[in-house]
């Protein structure tokens, strides 16, 4: 089946795993603006470029890396509540979600005819949120978020989770994404992926 958008999906693919922030829903300016203004709060100078390259990556993880790099020091778990309220908040005053149109086309094609997972890397809570307010959630059979992993992307347990919920073996999975290191671990689990940046 080839899209408007481009992506052609043949008949050996028999499930589709989604990331979901930037793939999905385009909410990544949101959370972009949401680690620069915590970041300010902590007189830290996070960059949107920062962000950008460890797309993927759950906060919590994320700023213990950073930290890790510039040798900050910084209450992780106090930051990581912080960052998310203002996610939130900043969501909450951003109007109604913006739809990935071109790859929400492709969920709304397959529901029903194969399996689809989502494996992204934020918190249950904004990602259920996420696909409540794009209309989708009920589409997929597993959401994987960054709470029921222990090792984020680019670790390929985050995929590998939801291979193993719906039975399919990983080779014969597809997986979209727009972070690399999302495409890293999707390697790392042996399936295929399609960068929708190139698409979009």
């Amino acid at each position: 089946m080839k899209f408007s958008c481009g992506i052609e999906i043949g008949d050996e693919v028999k499930a589709l795993l989604f990331d979901l922030d930037g793939t999905l829903v385009d909410n990544m300016q949101i959370h972009i603006d949401a680690w620069v203004q915590t970041g300010t709060h902590y007189g830290l100078p996070i960059t949107p470029e920062m962000i950008q390259i460890n797309a993927g990556i759950p906060t919590r993880q994320l700023i213990v890396k950073l930290a890790s790099e510039n040798d900050w020091k910084i209450n992780t778990d106090d930051f990581t509540k912080l960052k998310q309220s203002t996610y939130r908040k900043l969501k909450a005053n951003a109007g109604p979600i913006k739809k990935i149109e071109p790859i929400i086309q492709i969920v709304r094609h397959y529901y029903g005819k194969i399996p689809m997972t989502i494996g992204t890397g934020s918190s249950r809570t904004n990602a259920i949120g996420a696909l409540q307010d794009a209309e989708i959630l009920d589409c997929f059979d597993l959401v994987v978020s960054a709470d029921d992993v222990d090792n984020p992307k680019p670790h390929p347990e985050i995929w590998l989770k939801g291979t193993t919920h719906i039975g399919i073996d990983p080779k014969d999975c597809l997986v979209f994404e727009d972070g690399d290191k999302g495409m890293e671990a999707a390697d790392a689990a042996g399936i295929p992926w399609i960068d929708v940046r190139k698409h979009l």
